[in-house]
């Protein structure tokens, strides 16, 4: 699409943090701009092939477990307008599923998911970034929340899990790249104020490029 131009904000943060809670209320918040939103967990490995013993082995907690590389070149096609098949991520089987979702190019794109400001050619698309903030005790009591309900796991295995790889995952790989955003948003009690001055950045940041 000749001329094509995009704004595309990225926002990252640690497992149950409200990444997708903040991505959904900023899309909704700047419906007006249509915006497409790419969530990195479509981008898991599919891992289909394997055991149930060769899955619960695997660490899903480090940049190794996404397929970065089809990830950033999704972006990159949508950002020169471009249509892209993004795949479909079923957590109970750790599997891709046959179909796929096509993600139509917008003047702006969400990117949201955890490990996203890990990988540097996806960071490298992004026009705007955000860190969504929330402590340890309160993103472990919304993963437990969420898997329960969501993924039909058992609590023990949830805190298991937190304590073996999640949250070393997070100091690894997530925690550092807070200081080179350009948003920290404390999503601790759900700053909605803080929320709102963002989207007017973000429809500022979309405007001054048409």
């Amino acid at each position: 699409m000749s001329g094509f131009r995009c704004v595309m904000a990225g926002i990252c943060g640690g497992s149950a943090a409200g990444k997708t809670t903040v991505a959904q209320s900023l899309a909704s918040r700047l419906g007006h701009l249509h915006p497409t939103v790419v969530e990195v967990d479509r981008y898991y490995y599919d891992r289909s092939a394997l055991s149930r013993e060769q899955k619960r082995a695997i660490n899903y907690d480090e940049p190794a477990a996404i397929e970065f590389s089809l990830l950033a070149a999704h972006l990159a096609g949508l950002k020169q307008g471009r249509a892209v098949e993004a795949p479909v991520y079923d957590y109970a089987t750790h599997a891709r599923l046959a179909r796929v979702d096509r993600l139509k190019p917008s003047r702006l794109v969400i990117v949201e998911g955890v490990l996203l400001f890990s990988d540097p050619a996806s960071r490298a698309l992004l026009d705007f970034t955000i860190f969504v903030h929330a402590g340890r005790d309160e993103r472990l009591r919304r993963r437990i929340a969420r898997d329960a309900v969501e993924r039909g796991r058992d609590r023990e295995s949830v805190i298991r899990q937190f304590n073996e790889t999640v949250e070393p995952g997070f100091e690894r790989y997530i925690q550092p790249t807070k200081t080179s955003v350009d948003v920290v948003l404390d999503w601790n009690m759900m700053n909605h104020a803080a929320l709102e001055t963002i989207a007017r950045r973000i429809e500022e940041l979309t405007n001054s490029i048409m």
